[in-house]
């Protein structure tokens, strides 16, 4: 990646990998080696671990691991639960939900409660409601490319990736969060929350600002009334509960998603509130503010992870032309209508949308994927546990109720385990990567116990969308994008903006053709 900026602060440190620099400072600078920059606390946490070494304590009772054998420990083989501050995000400290629940009992049995919704089988047979979302995400796309200005050659041309004309443009980010979120809307609440079509919704900062708003009331209890609760989310979530009760009333046949598991496991005589949570011991039934409260987690761990995972993919590749390239290589040799219909298509109803079913088995595209997980996991700061008992980690003694980290970020981009190009996009590196390296090092969806509950539904939603969006799109990515990553609880762009223009594929493959000859 180019055109680094020449007051980089980390142009004279000798710690820091030139590879890593190059990355990190086109993605934006900070000093983070003596303060905490506010999101970018991962970034803090590398820079301390290439100072210090793999050990590094941050606090009375906070240590960060790094090396391979002490995150495998900490997150498969010791089981460790997670820490309460995890408790955060919560709609009340003592209200726990699947994620943020530390109690391992109760988080196995609501997990038992959660996981038919989330077998191979179920998902299987959500593609259609996903392939209904991404065909509504590139008619909008391709209904936007007919107002954008078509640049005169393609970044299949190395020498010309970024238009600098002053135009409007596409925010492609915001187009993929609300495809993600319509997709948890169609698939796990009974409908699609027409985000897409509507362009504009107040759900997604709705979210934040909720969730936010917990996080600070957590971090600063005796100020909690002062961050005053927005009713909105509440208001939107109750109405989706209510809409499903109404409809269940007029029929036996029930629909089976996320939303009716939930129900199905409703007790109304649980009673809990956010000012009096009362019998909520055991994770085997569901009150009404539980449900609640719940669905509010999946909206935002359904649909964030997602759509930051494409997008660092389409920015990846973007960067990298000859992976993009070679992606679609692989895209029109598993689907040869792709090829003829970049060369001759006029037709809305032509564009391209592969089933799940090739996909899933594609070398390049899952290597992609792979490869943007490594570098981007969801958990950039680290996966946290708490120890429970004195307990030694890399020959350290952790006394009892230390939180330990795994550091993911350092982890993924150890030369050791990865190789001297650490730093870089390459997606071939996975084609014969030894098994004991995915098994042990590598954690997008973290391990053990509390793996990710949704992982096969979201690699399907990734494997779909950005497929669907490099067979049907060539896109020109504008002069200085503010493409700086933030984690506050999941990670995002800080701008929420990732601005290109888009034609067609068959239009710029056109137009680099005049070019070239």
């Amino acid at each position: 990646m180019t055109g680094l900026p020449s007051e980089s602060p980390y142009t004279n440190d000798p710690g820091l990998p030139s590879s890593f620099i190059a990355i990190i400072n086109s993605f934006g600078h900070q000093q983070f080696l003596n303060q905490k920059p506010e999101g970018r606390v991962f970034e803090w946490f590398y820079s301390l671990h290439l100072r210090y070494g793999n050990v590094v304590r941050v606090g009375p009772k906070f240590v960060l691991f790094d090396d391979l054998e002490a995150v495998k420990f900490i997150l498969k083989d010791s089981d460790m639960p997670k820490t309460p501050s995890v408790a955060g995000i919560r709609a009340h400290y003592d209200l726990p939900t699947l994620f943020s629940a530390t109690d391992k009992t109760f988080h196995r049995q609501r997990k038992r409660i959660l996981s038919p919704a989330f077998s191979v089988k179920y998902v299987a047979s959500l593609e259609p409601l996903i392939q209904s979302c991404a065909k509504s995400l590139i008619k909008k796309i391709d209904s936007l490319a007919t107002l954008s200005p078509k640049p005169s050659h393609s970044l299949n041309s190395i020498s010309n990736q970024f238009n600098n004309e002053s135009t409007p443009s596409i925010n492609l980010y915001h187009l993929i969060q609300c495809c993600t979120l319509d997709i948890i809307g169609e698939t796990a609440f009974g409908g699609s929350f027409n985000m897409i079509e509507k362009e504009s919704h107040p759900l997604p900062i709705k979210i934040f600002e909720e969730m936010k708003r917990r996080v600070m009331c957590h971090t600063f209890p005796y100020f909690k009334t002062f961050f005053k609760k927005d009713p909105w989310c509440d208001e939107f979530i109750s109405k989706i509960v209510k809409s499903r009760i109404e409809q269940n009333s007029k029929t036996t046949k029930h629909r089976i998603d996320i939303l009716q598991i939930l129900l199905n496991n409703h007790d109304p005589l649980k009673q809990s509130s956010p000012t009096s949570p009362v019998n909520i011991a055991d994770g085997k039934t569901m009150s009404d503010f539980e449900i609640q409260d719940q669905i509010m987690e999946f909206l935002v761990a359904g649909s964030d992870s997602s759509a930051f995972t494409v997008i660092m993919a389409i920015i990846m590749l973007l960067y990298h032309p000859e992976k993009l390239r070679n992606l679609r290589l692989e895209l029109e040799s598993a689907f040869p209508e792709l090829q003829n219909r970049t060369k001759s298509c006029e037709k809305e109803d032509e564009l391209f949308l592969p089933p799940h079913e090739t996909l899933k088995s594609l070398k390049y595209l899952n290597a992609i994927i792979d490869e943007t997980l490594r570098l981007f996991p969801a958990a950039l700061g680290g996966i946290m546990r708490q120890t429970t008992e004195d307990t030694i980690i890399s020959n350290h003694l952790i006394p009892k109720d230390t939180i330990v980290s795994a550091s993911l970020w350092k982890l993924h981009r150890s030369k050791q385990i990865w190789g001297q190009d650490v730093d870089e996009f390459v997606p071939e590196r996975w084609f014969d990567l030894n098994s004991k390296i995915r098994t042990d090092a590598y954690y997008p969806f973290g391990s053990g116990s509390r793996l990710c509950i949704g992982i096969n539904f979201a690699m399907m939603e990734i494997r779909i969308i950005l497929s669907a969006l490099v067979g049907n799109f060539d896109f020109f990515v504008r002069d200085g994008a503010d493409l700086q990553i933030v984690q506050f609880i999941t990670p995002s762009l800080r701008s929420k903006k990732f601005e290109v223009d888009i034609t067609r594929l068959r239009e710029s493959k056109k137009n680099n053709d005049v070019y070239n000859a």
